[in-house]
């Protein structure tokens, strides 16, 4: 298709939004200042848009459209260009790509549109879009967060660093790595050094083996118990038998000498 690029004033009510627009709601401060900017300067930077059967579909200005919408501007300046399907997806997913207020979770639906409109495999996604096919990957994982820990990120502030370390852990454990990453204020590499330490498994503490050594000295501290209590007066009842389990002891100790003398006296 030859690519010649034409410009056009058009009616507003004539252009629709792409369909690879990953987003169409705007932060109200800044689309304030774009239309003030607009009432006092008109457009200085054309809009871009594909042309078919009279109607007219953007590649890029959507939010220049909408400001002009919103003072009932009846046409706005257009670049019409000759783009197939396919160079008009990989133009929208390039302008989000490098939209400042966009976030990196949005951006990455933007690639995901791509995708999924275009039936591409990540490694043509990322040839189209001059990024490696580990990139593309890596930042379609982060699609893959429920939209609750996307807000956490999102409202404080963390970087899409900080996201693709914490999408190392199961679901279960990210809300609460995030909790912590948040409450101590962590950059990217303590939060990779932090992450490290939850995927790093835990060693089993090793049951400690018992010696015959061991078991004579507990059998001895047993007599001499039995001898302290022989010299304090008490005469304890006391039973020693030998198993195949081990050895067993049925001690019973007298709760005064009076008492001990009468066991004593009947044992014998």
């Amino acid at each position: 298709m030859e690519n010649i690029n034409e410009f056009k004033m058009i009616e507003t009510s004539k252009i629709s939004p792409c369909p690879y627009q990953c987003r169409y709601i705007y932060k109200r401060d800044s689309m304030e200042q774009l239309i003030e900017s607009i009432r006092e300067n008109g457009i200085l930077q054309p809009l871009s848009a594909t042309e078919k059967d009279g109607e007219y579909e953007l590649i890029a200005g959507h939010r220049r459209l909408f400001a002009a919408k919103m003072l009932k501007m009846e046409k706005v300046p257009v670049i019409v260009m000759k783009k197939t399907r396919e160079e008009v997806a990989v133009l929208c997913a390039v302008e989000n790509m490098h939209r400042e207020e966009l976030n990196f979770f949005e951006q990455a639906m933007a690639i995901k549109l791509l995708i999924d409109q275009l039936g591409l495999t990540q490694a043509q996604a990322g040839q189209r879009l001059a990024l490696t096919q580990s990139c593309v990957a890596n930042k379609l994982k982060l699609l893959q967060f429920p939209k609750e820990i996307m807000d956490m990120f999102i409202k404080n502030n963390l970087t899409e660093r900080h996201a693709r370390a914490v999408a190392r852990l199961s679901e279960d454990k990210q809300k609460k790595a995030i909790e912590h990453i948040i409450k101590n204020n962590l950059n990217v590499a303590n939060t990779d050094k932090y992450i490290d330490s939850l995927l790093k498994p835990k060693k089993n503490k090793k049951k400690p083996i018992i010696k015959i050594k061991d078991v004579r000295l507990f059998t001895n501290t047993i007599t001499k118990a039995i001898g302290i209590m022989k010299n304090a007066g008490f005469s304890p009842v006391f039973n020693q038998n030998t198993t195949e389990e081990g050895i067993e002891y049925n001690i019973i100790i007298p709760f005064d000498k009076e008492t001990a003398h009468v066991k004593e006296h009947q044992t014998s």
